[in-house]
């Protein structure tokens, strides 16, 4: 048998008989027929190569190439085989036995970082050796495996791209900062610095979205979210504003993966009224008595990946602002994401999916791209997270609030809660409020309304929250619009309008179920 061992690991060219042909020209030509011999295999080896090179070509997004054409390098976003899936179910088997939640995350994140150092090695390897490499600049994400490259050129990405573990290489998602809405004024597309009003007055009764889930029932039993950790991934927060200065947490509470800020900041606003509808004082969140931390994945308007990443990060396994000394005990305990865009885009899953094995709750806004159906985005639509609706004061679903069915035909939103027309703390100032719409809105009303259930629930996971909120929903109250999205009847429960329901967190409180598993 005669073998080609072509310079790939998977490409091994055999012939088992030399051709008869061939043999006979050995016979009679013992010199002519080797050239002709090996001719031939020289032939076959030159068709492996291109399709090797065909292969690795294809590991490469369209997009890339096209943005090659004008230009001498790129930012691209490198994606192994199998990811951070393989940790993740070690981690599944391995954690159940670990006694304190501490002590559980740490072992997540060990497991993540060595898939990660495994995953990676030929790449950092390929890296460090090529001198056209030389001046680009690597960012590794333990959380989901991904390599980031900055300036990277042809000949660098050709490379990479023959690596065996490498799976896809693409451009980095950037995510726009969700739309504001106003369905009043007849507003649609507004950016969030423009809408609405502005004040720098304190209301001495509490707003109507909190009044509207019955927050304020679960309060007079002495229950406000003590205990509990709420993680703000968004644009960042004012932490010496009124309503927000006392129950931040100083201690491993900030990061901001772009800009480096040693204290919290946002130049945007979004993630102060956020943070304001979670875990506000004076009436204005949900869980007043939560602690409360954040991390900036968004700037003043977008969200690049890499900050989107770099935050996930951080809230699965806090760290100090430099990004050092990691202290697992410290996680959240449920992260409000009031962002997102697109839909049945998995490209965030890896990280939702470590929150969850970790045990935190990912709440998600359901978007901002209503009335019509199929419209709910990504990662509000995943299947392992709470996507949430946005409803006014009347109880309808607001005009923006994204709707279902999901790419692949599941009901979303899950729940719906206060999303239109919300009065919050803005960054103006620490004594400023703004009023503004959009799902953004509506998902850290959910946020804070889970604070308060694991207060009154230590030991709650996400099926029990998931659990318990949708099966003590109001739905009296909803009007169906007779969309039907997806095939559902509005009038029935769970839709593609309002998912279960509106929440009704005392009624959540109270209840006392079983809950139904859900995937990890």
């Amino acid at each position: 048998m005669v073998c080609l061992i072509i310079e790939h690991p998977e490409v091994v060219v055999c012939e088992h008989a030399i051709p008869k042909h061939i043999s006979q020209d050995l016979q009679l030509n013992p010199i002519t027929s080797q050239l002709s011999f090996f001719d031939h295999y020289n032939m076959v080896k030159f068709a492996v190569i291109a399709a090797v090179g065909a292969f690795a070509t294809a590991k490469i997004s369209p997009s890339i190439h096209r943005h090659l054409e004008a230009n001498d390098d790129v930012d691209v976003v490198i994606e192994f085989r199998d990811g951070n899936q393989a940790a993740l179910r070690a981690a599944n088997l391995e954690t159940a036995t670990i006694q304190t939640r501490g002590a559980r995350i740490a072992h997540v994140r060990s497991l993540l970082e060595s898939n990660m150092e495994t995953s990676q090695r030929a790449a950092v390897e390929l890296l460090s050796s090529q001198p056209e490499a030389f001046t680009t600049r690597v960012e590794s994400f333990y959380i989901n495996g991904n390599m980031h490259v900055y300036g990277a050129n042809r000949i660098v990405l050709d490379e990479l791209a023959k690596l065996d573990n490498v799976a896809h290489i693409r451009l980095p998602v950037v995510v726009d900062l969700p739309v504001i809405n106003d369905e009043d004024d007849n507003v649609v597309g507004l950016p969030v610095l423009d809408l609405l009003s502005n004040s720098t007055s304190v209301q001495a009764a509490n707003e109507w979205g909190v009044n509207l889930i019955s927050a304020p029932t679960v309060w007079a039993g002495g229950n406000r979210g003590e205990g509990v950790v709420v993680g703000i991934l968004d644009t960042g927060a004012i932490h010496t504003h009124d309503d927000l200065k006392t129950n931040w947490r100083s201690t491993y509470g900030w990061f901001d993966p772009t800009d480096k800020s040693p204290t919290p900041i946002d130049t945007n606003g979004h993630g102060t009224h956020v943070a304001g509808s979670s875990v506000g004082q004076n009436g204005i969140g949900v869980a007043p008595g939560a602690t409360w931390i954040a991390c900036r994945g968004c700037t003043t308007s977008s969200c690049p990946e890499a900050a989107l990443t770099a935050c996930a990060q951080f809230l699965l396994c806090p760290t100090d602002v430099t990004g050092k000394n990691p202290k697992c005990e410290l996680a959240p305990d449920v992260i409000n994401n009031s962002w997102g865009g697109g839909s049945g885009s998995n490209w965030y899953q890896a990280n939702v999916d470590a929150w969850r094995a970790a045990g935190i709750i990912p709440v998600f806004a359901n978007g901002n791209a209503g009335p019509n159906c199929g419209t709910a985005n990504s990662p509000g639509d995943y299947k392992n997270v709470i996507g949430v609706g946005a409803v006014g004061v009347d109880d309808k679903l607001a005009s923006f609030s994204s709707r279902g069915p999901t790419k692949d035909g599941r009901v979303k939103p899950d729940v719906s809660a206060p999303g239109n027309q919300v009065r919050s703390a803005w960054h103006t100032g620490n004594n400023a409020y703004k009023t503004i719409s959009g799902t953004s809105m509506a998902s850290p009303h959910v946020t804070g309304a889970v604070a308060l259930y694991l207060s009154a629930n230590k030991a709650a996971t996400y099926d029990d929250v998931y659990k318990a909120f949708t099966t003590t929903v109001d739905t009296k109250t909803l009007t169906p619009d007779n969309k039907n999205c997806g095939g559902v009847k509005d009038a029935t429960y769970p839709n593609n309008n309002y998912g279960f329901g509106r929440i009704n967190i005392a009624r959540a409180v109270g209840a006392n179920v079983s809950p139904t598993p859900t995937t990890p």
